[in-house]
């Protein structure tokens, strides 16, 4: 198993400063819109947990609801995840098929579809859209990226924290959020990614002081994927290799990769859900050729976009992720206890 925990280093660039009394603005509007909002909430008819963040960009969300949806299945529950599909090229709501493409439904919920199968997943502007494609199918729900999406009521919000970008926690542009610190009083649990429960960042943890927290750190499962002549980590070590991610924090991937041995000549970071093809596949097969990389090496939510139209030689691989959780006090399985009604 291979992890990478330490800080990513990271400072606004000069403009950024001129330009966060808009950003002061920006929160300010978002906070009374999430007021107004959540006083008119609407039940889905399901218990209903929501996992998000207050910044924009990557926490974890994906692989930590992949984690929470094969819980839920192994207390004898049948889960269903409901999210936005953001950076699908269609509106309207639509359930997730062997069939469905990321410009139909979003890279993300491909993603979720393939690793979860015989799990509902719907994309939905409006999650109570998406609740009614899998009725039937489910009894409770899972809102993927929905901390701020009040317009619907849950039984437990789960707030997701990236303890390696403290600096997102300040107003665009100098930073990363979506509303101000003080939403973080509406989570039933903080969940500290890519760290433990000590390393909360302390701008935020004066804000959460009494709400129970869990750490989560996502660990590479032991083999690249898909199948190919690296059967292994350790057979790619010494080998040049290209690297890409079009993520929220690519920064992360990219440390990860090299705390695992592996020789990055060359790390292309992207905008979150950039779409493949044109010059950024010229880029790509122009650094490996520069670089005579045996190997390309990119996240699994990229890799859906990219596998299709990957033209070769070098295989293009993935980790594939596995959240591993630390709560010595079993705070979210009290949660989702109470969320099926299996306990106090």
């Amino acid at each position: 198993m291979v992890e990478g925990e330490s800080r990513i280093s990271e400072r606004a660039p000069a403009w950024a400063y001129a330009l966060w009394p808009l950003g002061v603005l920006f929160l300010a509007v978002s906070a009374a819109k999430t007021s107004l909002t959540r006083s008119r909430g609407m039940r889905l008819g399901l218990p209903a947990l929501s996992v998000g963040n207050l910044t924009f960009g990557g926490t974890g969300k994906t692989p930590f609801t992949i984690h929470l949806a094969r819980r839920l299945q192994a207390m004898g529950r049948n889960p269903a995840v409901l999210l936005r599909g953001y950076g699908r090229a269609v509106a309207g709501a639509s359930l997730v098929t062997s069939g469905s493409t990321p410009e139909s439904v979003g890279e993300e919920a491909v993603l979720l579809a393939r690793s979860l199968p015989g799990v509902p997943v719907a994309v939905a502007e409006r999650r109570e859209k998406g609740a009614a494609l899998v009725a039937g199918r489910a009894d409770v729900l899972l809102l993927d990226d929905a901390f701020q999406h009040v317009r619907v009521r849950r039984d437990a919000d789960l707030l997701l924290v990236d303890a390696s970008r403290p600096g997102d926690l300040h107003a665009p542009p100098v930073g990363r959020l979506r509303e101000p610190l003080r939403g973080a009083g509406r989570a039933d649990l903080v969940v500290v990614t890519r760290g433990g429960v000590s390393d909360l960042p302390p701008r935020l943890a004066t804000r959460v002081e009494g709400v129970p927290r869990v750490g989560v750190r996502f660990e590479w499962a032991s083999a690249p994927e898909p199948a190919s002549p690296f059967g292994s980590w350790e057979a790619l070590r010494e080998l040049p290799l290209v690297a890409f991610a079009g993520i929220g924090n690519p920064g992360a991937f990219f440390q990860q990769a090299r705390e695992a041995g592996l020789r990055l000549e060359s790390s292309l970071a992207w905008p979150d859900h950039a779409r493949p093809g044109g010059f950024r596949l010229q880029r790509l097969l122009g650094e490996v050729e520069r670089t005579h990389a045996h190997a390309v090496l990119t996240t699994e939510k990229d890799h859906v976009k990219w596998a299709p139209l990957w033209p070769g030689p070098a295989p293009l691989l993935f980790p594939r992720l596995e959240a591993k959780v630390e709560d010595p006090d079993d705070h979210l399985d009290r949660i989702l206890r109470k969320l099926v009604g299996a306990g106090p």
